[in-house]
């Protein structure tokens, strides 16, 4: 009896070890992920259902990039979490999003802020990463004190009670231990104008010398100003995509609402205002080339030095300043043409050119980049020019201001256009534009543009 009870034992064990066996090694639907992992969905809308499959009921869907959380794995599908709710989604529709350690982040040894700068503002996420989703905007000109700061360079913050992150890299704002305000003051409605009267000033991000520079002016420059702020500084378009401000609380800056008013009378004068000329191509860049009526052979890169020299003696005998970016038959890179007022305190650049096309093509034309604000600058010495031309030459056409992203006045730093004088493959054309008569008569009409478009 003792023997039967032991075996009855043994068999009771085995069973029980099978039956484990069993339960451990079998495949299980919807297993816990062993830790929390982020996805975004990749499809322009997912369905999440009530089980693993198509044939459950679509309980919610979810948009492009939405961000989730997977719970657990049930053949190709993901339990998944979206704020208060939980389904099912196909896991090809899921991105796996690269963990941001937020445990990297520190906090500053001493108070210091973030200034925003971008000007459509900064979106203020969940995490430190693009992939989390947004909480609200920090708009341009905002200061928000630095909390703590990951390595991957976002920092969280506070703003209107929303605590987040957002990308701190110096493309959209700087930091500063230094915290300072200023208002904005209504605009009058009267146009005043900045003028600078010494060697060198500083043009900042925001109205304060905790501001990063953008660079500098020197004496003679002139600007419009956009607005003012109540601490004494002003904003103007410091080059043709980029806002900047000075300070007016110096000896060096005089505003006023009349450039007429400061020194020697100005009206009709360019006098403190400097102008790169650039004569297109050269060298072993000939660019365009026709023949004249006398069956003469032009290379473009003469005519754009001649027609540029006689623009830059024009600006000269009215006060103006000229860079010439080339004065001989040299070559220069689009790259180099477009840097080169950085620096030199221009306040625009004007390229010349000739077209090319069919024989019969005609007309004079101005090109801008529609990606920068040169647009007003462009169209008055364009209505200058054809002005000009027209009243001594009647049947040159007028083919209008154009927006292009010629590199020159697209990657310029002041305002920029690249004027078309006409058309070398038209000998009739030709023969006109290769006269110091025709180049003369579109000087006048650049001078006249820039003088309207500063307001002298």
């Amino acid at each position: 009896m003792a023997k039967i009870h032991t075996k009855f034992h043994k068999l009771m064990l085995i069973g029980i070890l099978l039956i484990a066996t069993i339960f451990t090694t079998a495949p299980q639907i919807g297993h816990a992920a062993s830790t929390t992992e982020t996805y975004k969905v990749n499809a322009s809308s997912l369905n999440v259902r009530t089980g693993p499959s198509t044939s459950y009921k679509v309980s919610f869907a979810l948009k492009k990039n939405s961000t989730v959380t997977k719970i657990s794995t049930s053949g190709n599908w993901f339990k998944i979490k979206s704020g208060s709710k939980t389904g099912y989604a196909s896991s090809k529709y899921l991105t796996k999003v690269k963990a941001t350690t937020v445990a990297t982040a520190s906090t500053p040894k001493v108070t210091t802020y973030f200034y925003v700068t971008e000007p459509t503002g900064l979106t203020i996420r969940s995490g430190a990463s693009v992939s989390y989703k947004s909480l609200g905007t920090i708009p341009a000109e905002k200061k928000v004190q630095i909390l703590s700061e990951n390595k991957n360079g976002w920092i969280r913050i506070t703003y209107n009670k929303k605590t987040g992150w957002i990308n701190a890299n110096s493309k959209y704002g700087f930091k500063s231990t230094k915290s300072f305000s200023y208002k904005i003051e209504e605009d009058d409605g009267t146009t005043y104008y900045l003028i600078m009267q010494g060697n060198s000033l500083n043009v900042r991000k925001l109205p304060n010398t905790a501001a990063p520079s953008l660079g500098k002016i020197g004496n003679g420059y002139t600007a419009k100003i956009l607005r003012s702020a109540s601490n004494g500084w002003v904003e103007i378009q410091y080059s043709n995509s980029v806002k900047g401000w000075v300070s007016t609380n110096t000896e060096l800056t005089v505003v006023t609402d009349s450039i007429g008013q400061v020194g020697d009378d100005l009206e009709g004068s360019l006098t403190g205002l400097t102008f790169v000329i650039d004569a297109g191509h050269g060298n072993g860049d000939s660019g365009a080339s026709g023949r004249d009526l006398k069956g003469n052979l032009v290379y473009e890169k003469t005519l754009n030095l001649k027609a540029a020299q006689a623009i830059q003696t024009a600006i000269q005998n009215i006060g103006g300043k000229v860079l010439m970016t080339r004065t001989n038959d040299t070559f220069l890179t689009l790259d180099q043409r477009a840097k080169y007022a950085i620096g030199k305190n221009a306040n625009a650049f004007i390229s010349v050119h000739h077209n090319s096309a069919s024989s019969s093509a005609v007309g004079y034309e101005t090109y801008y980049s529609n990606k920068t604000s040169s647009k007003a600058f462009a169209k008055a010495v364009h209505e200058g020019v054809i002005e000009a031309v027209q009243e001594e030459y009647p049947q040159v056409k007028d083919r209008q201001l154009k927006a292009m992203d010629y590199y020159v006045v697209r990657y310029n730093s002041v305002y920029a256009s690249l004027l078309e004088l006409g058309f070398v493959s038209n000998p009739t054309e030709l023969s006109r534009l290769n006269t110091n008569k025709f180049r003369n008569t579109v000087a006048e009409g650049v001078v006249n543009g820039l003088l309207e478009f500063y307001g002298r």
